[in-house]
């Protein structure tokens, strides 16, 4: 007579934590969108076994190490900005990651901050024509997002036990091929922030006008 099968053990609170952090990896490269982030997210809570967080990311792909660390997109300026980069990576783990100056974003950028900060300033970015998409996730840690004044910019999150805030700003008229950033953002037990600031070319320019 065989012996009857033991209930599974229910997942720890450390394998929790994993699915989760694993799940925002894959959000973060992009695997998966945020309304399907934040229904898995949920069944982690609701996990009766580690079998079950285990199915949670079955259909995703591996994620690869060294493709998160090493950004695609170019940090070198041409003169004349080209196309962009389809895909570029900013991370910071247990430290910083600062974009800044003149730099050219990627068409798709993917932001990591954990225990770590990370700045995106896109004041003097040379933008490309049409939507350009970054995707933020902060895993107790910060990203501070700067845009200057008329970029136009739509900002989605969600904040776990964390915050998205968004300064807002008149919204102007948006031409087919005019520079847009979209941000999709996840803060769990961190937080996004995006502003708007003149870049100091822009306020020099103004001081002299004034004077």
């Amino acid at each position: 007579m065989s012996e009857p099968s033991l209930p599974a053990k229910p997942p720890t609170t450390e394998a929790k934590d994993r699915a989760t952090a694993e799940l925002c990896e894959h959000f973060a490269a992009g695997h998966i969108e945020l309304d399907a982030l934040e229904s898995r997210l949920a069944a982690v809570d609701e996990a009766k076994s580690e079998a079950e967080l285990a199915e949670l990311v079955r259909d995703l792909p591996t994620l690869s190490s060294a493709g998160a660390v090493v950004p695609e997109a170019s940090t070198a300026v041409p003169a004349v900005a080209g196309p962009p980069a389809k895909r570029g990576w900013a991370l910071a783990v247990m430290g910083g990651a600062t974009r800044k100056g003149e730099w050219s974003p990627p068409r798709r950028l993917n932001a990591l901050a954990v225990m770590g900060g990370i700045e995106l300033d896109f004041r003097d970015a040379h933008l490309a024509p049409g939507e350009t998409h970054v995707t933020i996730v902060a895993l107790m840690g910060g990203v501070e997002v700067i845009v200057p004044p008329g970029l136009p910019v739509t900002v989605r999150g969600l904040g776990l036990l964390g915050a998205v805030d968004q300064e807002e700003q008149a919204a102007g008229e948006v031409g087919p091929d005019a520079p847009q950033l979209k941000v999709t953002a996840l803060a769990c037990m961190g937080g996004v922030e995006v502003k708007t600031r003149a870049s100091d070319k822009a306020r020099e320019t103004g001081s002299k006008r004034t004077r």
